[in-house]
C-alpha cells in the first residue's frame, strides 16, 4: 500500500519542533538534465553551508547513499549502468524504490533546516527509464516518464524546486558527446532525453527553474543565473552578499 506524501512546497512551509525550537524544514532542490553537473557545480559554488548531496549514476564513484546498490544491480544485469537487463517492469519498480530510499535518507537533514541537493534524481531516472522502455518514440516515452513521476510521488515528495539547463537538443548532444571519451552514449537516445527533459520542465513550470542557454552565448551565463537564484531563494546563498 502506498503512503500519502505532502506536496513538497507545503511540506517545507510546515513547522518542525526540535529541542523546543520551531524550525522551518530545508528545501529539497533537484538538479536534473543531461548537463546537471554544470548547474550543480555552479550551485555548490554559491552556497556557504555545504548541503547534503546525492548523485544518481554508477558512473560517478562518489555517489551516496545508493552507489553501492546501483553497482550491485548493474553487475547483476551484465554491467549495464542504467540497470536494463530485459525485465523492464521490475527494473522500473527498482528505480522507483531507490528514489523513495533517497528521500528517506535525507529527511533528517531537511528536518534540521538544511538544503538538500538531489543531483540527477527522480527526473533523470524517469527519463532514462522511459527512453529505455520506448526507444525511438518520444511521445510514448513522455507519457511513460510522467507515469513514473506520478508513481514516485505516491511514496515521497518531488523536489520543491528543480534546476535544469536547456538548449537546442542538437547542441546538448554535441556537448555531452564531446565529454564521452569512451563513446558509450547513443546520439539518438541523447537527443530524445534532451527533448524529454524540456517537456517535463514545461509540464510542471511552477516547480522548474530553467536556465536557457539559447538566451545567451556567454559561457558564464549559467553560473551567474544560478548564483542570482541562490542569493534570492536559499538562506545559505552568497549571491545577495556579493551583489
Amino acid at each position: 500500500m502506498s503512503q500519502t506524501t505532502q506536496d513538497p512546497i507545503r511540506e517545507r512551509e510546515s513547522k518542525v519542533t526540535t529541542g523546543g525550537r520551531v524550525r522551518r524544514p530545508g528545501l529539497l532542490v533537484g538538479v536534473e538534465g543531461l548537463e546537471a553537473y554544470e548547474v550543480s557545480s555552479a550551485l555548490l559554488r554559491s552556497i556557504i553551508s555545504p548541503p547534503r548531496i546525492f548523485v544518481g549514476s554508477t558512473r560517478e564513484p562518489n555517489a551516496r547513499p545508493d552507489f553501492a546498490t546501483l553497482m550491485a544491480l548493474a553487475e547483476a544485469v551484465g554491467g549495464d549502468p542504467y540497470i536494463r537487463g530485459g525485465r523492464s517492469a521490475s527494473e522500473t519498480l527498482t528505480l522507483i524504490a531507490m528514489q523513495a530510499h533517497r528521500y528517506e535518507s535525507a529527511r533528517l537533514f531537511l528536518a534540521a533546516g538544511r538544503t538538500v541537493v538531489e543531483q540527477r534524481g527522480i527526473y533523470t531516472a524517469a527519463v532514462e527509464d522511459a527512453v529505455a522502455r520506448h526507444p525511438g518514440d518520444v511521445d510514448r516515452a513522455h507519457r511513460s516518464a510522467r507515469r513514473f513521476l506520478a508513481t514516485v510521488a505516491e511514496w515521497r515528495p518531488l523536489p520543491g524546486v528543480v534546476l535544469i539547463n536547456v538548449d537546442e537538443p542538437e547542441a546538448v548532444v554535441e556537448r555531452v558527446r564531446a565529454q564521452d571519451h569512451e563513446k558509450l552514449l547513443d546520439p539518438v537516445q541523447l537527443h530524445h532525453k534532451a527533448v524529454l527533459f524540456e517537456r517535463l520542465a514545461t509540464d510542471d513550470a511552477a516547480r522548474f527553474r530553467v536556465f536557457d542557454r539559447r538566451e545567451s552565448t556567454d559561457a558564464g551565463s549559467t553560473e551567474a543565473a544560478v548564483r542570482d537564484w541562490v542569493g534570492r531563494v536559499l538562506p545559505e546563498g552568497v549571491g545577495a552578499q556579493s551583489a
